[in-house]
């Protein structure tokens, strides 16, 4: 065991007995995290307001809170924003330091907010997760971890709040010397020229022999970064061998840059050119990786690496599909494990994978307060405790939280798996009303990802969307991307029918529908290369933050088609 991992055990291992004996008594667990809450937030507005004190037990208190969605917390969380920390009449009875930034499903970008308590709620999960990939692999503490995210500090609120990305606070918040140490400067990820930034994550990642870990949330943004490796790998290594940061015209969009409003650009520029030396070995193992192909590109480029921490349920299996040939081996060497990095969101952390391979991952019972809703009954309905549930069953979640999310719907899907100890072991499956149906047919984003899946073993293409056209009779319309620089031989009836064919394979219900004429076949509409980036770049600019961004497997209606993923780009 290295000392890195030797510190770690040691400095958790209170939180480790402590979870531990939660997960054997996740019923007490919950109420002790659910009294905690209610006890930080004492007097908060919305709790008085809603006839919330503390003459009544945790449960009692609760039941008293309606299950709400964000539209129906903005006005108690909309004084924070206009007014700053200390607002009264608020969700919360504690100072926020940030506002996370989300960008959810569809829709405008919400704000959440960010207290002392929050942050301890959140940062006991993610040392259990940490712990859990050191026990698969303790050499996972050592070396360089190179990690993706988006920043922490993106803009202002009216009342003088920051606001940005979880990932960037996650990462914000990790010990001085571990930031310092990180393989990318911090500040590349505030760079807002996307081409540029992707240059320099790479660039400055390359340059390190012994990096352990690649984490980023999404399953998409590995494969891109591996595709743009391939891309940038000669300019690379040539920067490398010459201890450059980058070419002289890189280097003037660099000195250019937008690095947004809240970060001094000559600090910015200083933290990132700072640090680069000659290292003529490496730039030739840069070469090398890079002339062997897609195959094994990273654990040529990085010899140590020993897990690529990314999402592995929802719409990801689509992405690691191209991602795995990436990650290939030679025989003899320690495969490269995906690890998910748990069933969280910026409301919080609320299940902790033990690991790798899998999304299923064991409820954090000691963070947030969760209740459990059958995905078939009233949202708003009676709810289950963490307890209550039962292996093979599908539950929407509705959480409590120290960021003041109170009885707040997440939207999300998510299967009982198994259990650890007496917790319930989860997966998430998709978003709530993440689901197509005119007929009965029940078209989830889980079959459509599956559909695609089993349609790019077939023809060259790069993504697909599919959306109901309310036609007589109804039918499907899936858009198609072809992959980067493929020709597709198949003309679009073809990609319809092999779609048809692997939904029908995917979902009973749907090939009933159309045995019975009920549903009609599926179009399939081709659309131009780079198409998916742009709707990318849109919801970036709205104010998604980058490493948010989800690539929608189905969209609600043929408007949103046409209007979201189709529309022309802003010039």
């Amino acid at each position: 065991m290295g000392i890195r991992h030797t510190l770690f055990s040691w400095f958790n291992r209170k939180l480790v007995r402590r979870t531990e004996w939660a997960w054997r008594h996740p019923a007490e667990a919950q109420r002790e995290a659910l009294a905690q809450i209610l006890a930080t937030h004492r007097g908060a507005g919305y709790l008085t307001d809603h006839g919330v004190g503390g003459e009544q037990g945790p449960l009692e208190a609760l039941s008293r809170l309606p299950i709400v969605n964000y539209e129906e917390l903005r006005p108690w969380i909309q004084p924070l924003v206009e007014q700053g920390s200390g607002a009264p009449g608020t969700v919360v009875n504690q100072p926020v330091s940030l506002f996370l930034k989300t960008s959810g499903t569809t829709g405008p970008a919400k704000l959440l907010p960010v207290t002392d308590a929050y942050e301890e709620e959140a940062d006991r999960g993610r040392k259990m997760w940490i712990r859990a990939m050191l026990a698969e692999h303790d050499m996972n503490a050592d070396g360089s971890h190179m990690t993706v995210v988006s920043p922490r500090e993106e803009s202002r609120t009216p009342g003088g709040l920051m606001c940005g990305s979880n990932t960037g606070r996650i990462f914000r918040r990790q010990l001085g010397v571990v930031q310092f140490f990180a393989p990318v400067p911090y500040e590349v990820f505030s760079i807002r020229d996307f081409d540029l930034r992707y240059y320099l994550i790479l660039r400055y990642a390359a340059a390190k022999h012994d990096v352990r870990t690649f984490t980023t949330a999404n399953s998409s943004t590995v494969l891109l970064l591996c595709r743009r490796m391939l891309e940038f790998a000669p300019e690379i290594a040539a920067d490398i061998e010459a201890g450059r940061i980058c070419s002289p015209e890189r280097m003037e969009r660099l000195e250019q840059a937008d690095f947004g409003p809240l970060l001094d650009r000559d600090a910015a520029l200083k933290e990132i050119t700072w640090r680069t030396q000659r290292l003529p070995k490496r730039a030739r193992v840069v070469r090398e990786a890079a002339q062997g192909g897609a195959e094994g590109l990273l654990p040529r480029l990085w010899p140590k690496l020993l897990s690529v921490n990314c999402w592995l349920g929802g719409h990801a299996p689509f992405y690691l599909d191209r991602v795995r040939p990436f990650l290939a081996v030679e025989p003899g060497r320690d495969p490269v494990a995906l690890r998910d990095p748990g069933f969280a969101a910026s409301e919080g952390l609320f299940g902790i994978p033990l690991r790798s391979g899998t999304p299923e991952g064991v409820l954090h019972v000691l963070g947030a307060f969760m209740e459990f809703i059958p995905e078939e009954e009233d949202p708003r309905g009676p709810t289950l405790l963490a307890h209550e549930l039962e292996v093979g069953g599908r539950y929407r979640i509705i959480v409590t939280t120290q960021g003041g999310l109170w009885r707040y719907d997440m939207n999300d899907i998510i299967e009982v798996t198994g259990v650890h100890h007496a917790t319930p072991m989860v997966r998430f499956l998709y978003k709530a009303g993440g689901t197509l149906s005119v007929t009965g047919e029940k078209v989830t984003e889980a079959h459509a990802i599956a559909a695609a899946t089993r349609l790019a073993a077939q023809a060259p293409i790069e993504q697909t969307c599919a959306t109901l056209q309310l036609s007589d009779p109804p039918r499907y319309v899936v858009a198609i991307e072809p992959a980067a620089g493929a020709e597709l031989a198949r003309p679009p009836a073809e990609l319809a029918r092999l779609w048809d064919e692997a939904l029908r394979a995917e979902n009973v219900e749907y090939g009933e529908k159309r045995d019975s004429g009920r549903l009609a076949a599926p179009e399939a509409r081709l659309v131009p290369e780079g198409t998916f980036n742009r709707w990318r770049r849109r919801r970036v600019a709205a104010g998604a933050p980058d490493g948010q961004v989800k690539l929608p497997p189905l969209l609600r209606s043929m408007e949103a088609l046409e209007r979201d993923l189709l529309g022309e780009e802003e010039p």
